[in-house]
């Protein structure tokens, strides 16, 4: 029997997000004796040694090398890539940004060994970032083979003029049984220090401008002027909490929203939500819609990127224009007059996660690109 092939999957962050949960779950239902998973991850001689990403990795037994620059960009991280591809016999280098793409590609060039990279969307909340997905756009064509998440970007992609022998189209999945409801409550009174008012409105993610959480606030705080009343839990840390927590405070919401911070079982708060929001600006696939649907938990969503490949407006869930609060509003009203017609989408919903977007599906799927890369006969 031939040896398993190695993969370096390489991630330029130490939070787990969507593209982690996907790499460390591909890690444990991957065929183990055709693939063996390692992760790589950058980091800078200044930041710290673990992370909730590397402890999440370790715990499963997944070789683990944290590859080391004098900063975010040192050239030198290249050669380090490069070193860690030919230690441990790597056929196929699998990035997963901007950053991943454009050091990966470098280092397995000098390897001679497969590049491909996956594609969960971009941001772009700077003009450093815009012109970095620009050079990013380029950059992948050079690529073996280019995973896209959504066919949002499947199709941008193509506009690029990226050829379709190249490209694929791999929808996100999720493991169902980790999304089954448990019956267990108080989590969101935990979390919160005190007894949380419902109905119970919770938004996952890392709390970045892109993520569009301001115009969730200034959605509630139109909610509350309305005479109608929710509260409001964000699961996620990031650079926007102190601006959205003053928002918070000058709209006289502070009673009513619950900044959670990281938590590392976002599913129990979902659980315990009446609903879900994604008011992003910005999206490939959004695993966290999959999550609630899967649990049976209506989703509000803005229309952007992938999101209406899983929100089907009136279907599955309901869809408002992003940079909206306003519509948010009213879809919130709507929830908040008539929860029965949303909990039925809900239900929809869980049943088309369960048919299309399986992850044991996606990994038989991945297992095929990774096949057509080796030239490997697929099993």
């Amino acid at each position: 029997m031939a040896a398993p092939l190695n993969i370096l999957e390489l991630r330029d962050t130490y939070e787990i997000g969507g593209p982690g949960k996907t790499i460390l779950e591909t890690a444990k239902a991957i065929d183990g004796a055709k693939f063996r998973t390692h992760l790589g991850v950058f980091r800078t001689v200044a930041e710290p040694a673990d992370s909730p990403f590397l402890s999440a990795a370790r715990a499963i037994d997944l070789p683990v090398h944290a590859i080391e620059g004098r900063s975010r960009y040192d050239p030198a991280l290249i050669w380090r890539v490069a070193d860690v591809i030919r230690r441990f016999d790597i056929g196929v280098v699998h990035a997963h940004e901007v950053k991943s793409d454009v050091i990966g590609v470098l280092a397995a060039r000098l390897c001679g060994v497969k590049m491909m990279t996956t594609l969960h969307g971009w941001i772009g909340n700077s003009s450093r970032q815009r012109k970095l997905i620009a050079i990013d756009k380029r950059v992948v064509r050079r690529f073996d083979r280019v995973i896209a998440v959504s066919r949002a970007i499947y199709d941008e992609m193509t506009q690029a003029g990226m050829a379709p022998t190249t490209l694929r189209l791999l929808h996100n999945g999720i493991v169902l049984d980790r999304y089954r409801r448990t019956g267990q409550r108080g989590v969101v009174d935990q979390l919160a220090g005190h007894p949380v008012r419902g109905p119970i409105i919770s938004s996952v993610g890392r709390l970045s401008a892109e993520k569009g959480h301001l115009d969730l606030v200034e959605a509630l705080a139109l909610v509350r002027a309305r005479g109608a009343f929710a509260s409001l839990v964000l699961v996620g840390d990031g650079p926007e909490r102190a601006a959205l927590e003053r928002r918070v405070e000058e709209l006289g919401l502070g009673g009513s929203v619950v900044f959670a911070g990281y938590y590392d079982q976002p599913a129990r708060v979902v659980e315990e939500s009446n609903l879900v929001v994604l008011p992003s600006h910005t999206e490939g696939l959004p695993n966290a819609a999959l999550e609630a649907l899967a649990m049976e938990v209506p989703v509000l969503a803005t229309c952007v990127g992938g999101t209406p490949e899983v929100i089907v407006d009136g279907e599955t869930g309901r869809l408002v224009p992003a940079r909206h609060p306003g519509a948010m509003a009213g879809a919130l009203m709507e929830f908040l007059t008539d929860p029965a017609p949303w909990r039925e989408m809900a239900m929809r919903g869980r049943t088309m996660v369960e048919t299309q977007f399986d992850f044991g599906l996606r990994t038989r799927r991945l297992e095929a690109i990774y096949d057509e890369l080796s030239g490997a006969q697929p099993s």
